[in-house]
């Protein structure tokens, strides 16, 4: 070999060691993103978890993006995974940690969706696998039905006896997809005086489609004027506006993703204009404020202690009870009770703020002048304006009944009517004669309480 052919050689040579050095997947330095705080490829959560309590964190030197795909035989509407969300698919350079928020497998069967991270030319896979069982082994329970009565014992013929039910179906992602809600005086259906039929469309991403339809039980229905609203979710999959056809109301979220602000500005009537702040004591709802125009603000706060004293943990059911205790609007209502509105109040409510008015004395018509009558009228006296909410449970921490009590008094109030003998309207005697009131006293008639339930009953 000549001089020359062994130098080129050698330089051949050098290169291709170099080249195979460079290919070395040991080399840490050549990677532009990296798993950190110890974030594992594989991770595996029960049925009723929705989220990883540390996230996925990472460290990247350049631009990336993130995609989920399902794996295996599990399959989402449109090719998308509609049970697993990011709270970020897309970042620049630096250190970054992504909450996934999951929502509980109702399928009973195991589902997985694969996590791409791609930053340049490096691609981190991560697997999560959401069994189709709780901890205990036992299936993910889902309200099948929530039953409202109120019992009415300050009207002997019950005339404000009240009962709705809210029957849920889910879709195969264990979203609901349906709501009907009956209302009437008891649960006869024949006395039904009407039923509701709320669908939730969940096709297009970050949409909630509604409608929503009543047919009253005398005969008429709203079937040519099915109500239709839009709702927008952020990357949490919580509510940001419902869209109605002439307005909409925004909601706003705080730092832990909990309902801070219902904004319902945009309506065309200013006396309809209001916005309501929610404030939280260590992720406990312990205030609201009410502020609507052209009044003053309505302030509702307690302590911790007074409000949650048993702190039942709010975090078992696929719906959020406090929904149904919470002074929301009807129109969106239903949006907090299926936990569209963030993460809530980390507690049930154990008190509920209700003040219940009492009858005035009753006016009567004297035409008779110059005489003195004894009359007497019983009126109802509520002796309390906040609640006990008591709550019962199974043996597996469902909640089988929420309840309160609206204790009341009867007083009878005897007096003595004296007659004088000017009319109330000159010239107009069937309007009759001015009196004056004296000798009044009231007795305790009796003691009683109307009695408000709602009951959860279970899939299983």
């Amino acid at each position: 070999m000549t001089k020359l052919k062994k130098s080129l050689f050698l330089a051949l040579l050098t290169i291709g060691v170099a080249m195979a050095s460079c290919s070395d997947g040991d080399d840490e330095s050549s990677k532009t993103i990296e798993l950190t705080g110890g974030t594992q490829t594989t991770q595996t959560v029960f049925a009723d978890e929705t989220t990883l309590n540390n996230g996925i964190k990472f460290t990247a030197t350049e631009a990336w993006t993130a995609t989920i795909t399902e794996v295996a035989t599990t399959k989402a509407a449109a090719g998308r995974v509609d049970w697993v969300e990011l709270s970020a698919y897309s970042g620049g350079a630096g250190e970054f940690t992504l909450t996934m928020t999951l929502q509980p497998n109702l399928t009973g069967q195991s589902r997985k969706a694969e996590i791409r991270i791609v930053c340049g030319d490096t691609t981190i896979v991560i697997v999560i696998e959401q069994k189709g069982t709780t901890q205990d082994g036992t299936l993910q329970k889902m309200i099948r039905k929530v039953i409202y009565e109120y019992t009415d014992n300050e009207d002997e013929y019950k005339s404000s006896n009240e009962y709705k039910s809210y029957e849920f179906k889910y879709n195969s992602l264990g979203r609901i997809a349906e709501c009907v809600r009956k209302n009437g005086p008891d649960a006869s259906e024949a006395n039904l005086k009407y039923t509701e039929t709320i669908a939730f469309d969940y096709t297009i991403a970050n949409e909630v489609r509604i409608q929503n339809r009543r047919i009253y039980h005398d005969g008429t229905s709203s079937d040519g004027e099915i109500e239709k609203s839009t709702v927008m979710l952020n990357e949490q999959g919580f509510a940001t506006r419902i869209t109605f056809p002439e307005d909409y109301v925004g909601f706003e979220y705080n730092a832990d993703n909990r309902l801070s602000k219902i904004d319902n500005t945009n309506t065309k009537d200013d006396y309809d204009k209001f916005w309501m702040t929610l404030g939280y004591t260590d992720g406990l709802l312990t205030k609201t404020v009410y502020h609507e125009n052209y009044h003053e603000d309505e302030v509702w706060e307690y302590t911790v202690d007074e409000l949650y004293p048993n702190r039942y943990a709010n975090d078992k059911l696929n719906i959020d009870p406090n929904g149904f205790l919470l002074d929301i609007d009807d129109d969106y209502q239903m949006l907090y009770i299926m936990r569209l509105f963030g993460n809530g109040s980390k507690c049930y409510l154990e008190k509920i703020d209700y003040e219940m008015d009492g009858e005035g004395r009753p006016e009567w018509i004297y035409t008779t002048p110059n005489k003195t009558v004894h009359e007497n009228y019983t009126y109802t006296k509520y002796t309390e304006t906040v609640h006990p909410v008591v709550y019962a449970f199974d043996n597996n921490g469902y909640v089988t009944t929420m309840s309160w009590n609206e204790p009341f008094k009867k007083i009878r109030v005897d007096y003595d009517v004296i007659v004088g003998n000017t009319l109330k309207r000159p010239g107009y005697p069937e309007y009759g004669y001015e009196y004056t009131t004296t000798n009044e006293r009231e007795t305790e008639v009796e003691t009683n309480k109307n009695i408000i339930k709602y009951s959860f009953h279970y899939n299983k």
